[in-house]
């Protein structure tokens, strides 16, 4: 029996699992932006999970933004958690509970839970997406986490995508692809089309409504993603690609423009068009099945 946590920027969300896949109702909790709000909150969650749990907790995995350095399991510069740099996660969780933590990146496990209870179950070869606050990736081959030379692996959402964005990232630069992909990418894209929100939830009431002014929107946030992903799939010929994160729930208004658009970048290469782009069937699952699947 495991507890699995998903800790991020604005939420701290955990399950229990067991060997078969089986899972809890997954509980979120606020993240106070504090190192201490995040110590209290992240401890409550895992004993309220250790509690729910049939059979006594074995292992606890934690999967996170960062960076996070995996070995040492202290955060370096967490671009979108600052509050948490230098906070040694791991040696947090065995001092409370006597377990050293599996540890991975929020975007990678997320990668692996597709593969594993998500859109791509079963695939052995993935390229997993998660579209939200930033732009996550996770590259999968036979079945693992390829890595390259990078201990998190490539961060593919700082490839160059064009000047047009003139925002800076996280990173500290301009143009990544994050920046033209993010939810505050799309909530830019609504503004210019006419529609001012308060917050970017409510643009799927313009959008169950119809409004052409919504609907263009998520087309043109379509065609960006489209471009970004015929790209990657020049880069790694991995042709399943699966799409995760809070805004993969918009994505009945978005992934028609972008299966035309890579089926437009990618004429000239047929080979390469990919055989599935699928959803995740739940986005606050994807990184809990992820860590799931390291435990085992």
């Amino acid at each position: 029996m495991f507890v699995c946590i998903d800790l991020g920027g604005n939420n701290i969300r955990g399950t229990w699992m067991d060997r078969s896949g089986r899972s809890g109702t997954p509980i979120a909790l606020y993240r106070p932006r504090t190192l201490d709000g995040t110590k209290k909150v992240l401890e409550a969650l895992i004993r309220d999970l250790s509690k729910e749990a049939r059979e006594p907790v074995e292992k606890i995995g934690i999967a996170s933004a960062g960076p996070l350095n995996l070995t040492s399991g202290v955060y370096i510069e967490p671009t979108n958690m600052p509050e948490l740099k230098g906070f040694d996660l791991s040696g947090f969780i065995k001092e409370t509970f006597g377990v050293t933590p599996v540890l991975e990146n929020d975007a990678q496990a997320s990668a692996l839970g597709e593969i594993f209870q998500g859109s791509l179950k079963g695939e052995k070869d993935a390229l997993v997406f998660t579209l939200g606050t930033g732009l996550g990736s996770g590259v999968i081959v036979s079945g693992k986490i390829w890595r390259g030379n990078l201990e998190a692996g490539p961060e593919l959402g700082h490839i160059y995508l064009g000047p047009g964005r003139k925002k800076r990232c996280g990173c500290g630069q301009v143009g990544c692809a994050e920046t033209w992909l993010n939810a505050t990418a799309l909530h830019d894209l609504v503004r210019k089309n006419g529609i001012v929100l308060k917050s970017l939830k409510e643009v799927r009431i313009h959008l169950e409504q119809k409004d052409e002014k919504a609907l263009k929107a998520l087309d043109q946030y379509g065609k960006r993603l489209g471009l970004y992903l015929s790209q990657m799939v020049s880069v790694f010929g991995i042709k399943k690609i699966g799409l995760s994160g809070g805004l993969s729930e918009l994505s009945p208004y978005f992934l028609q423009s972008a299966r035309y658009t890579i089926n437009y970048r990618l004429a000239s290469r047929p080979w390469l068009l990919p055989d599935k782009l699928a959803v995740t069937p739940d986005p606050h699952m994807s990184a809990l099945w992820g860590m799931g699947y390291l435990l085992f």
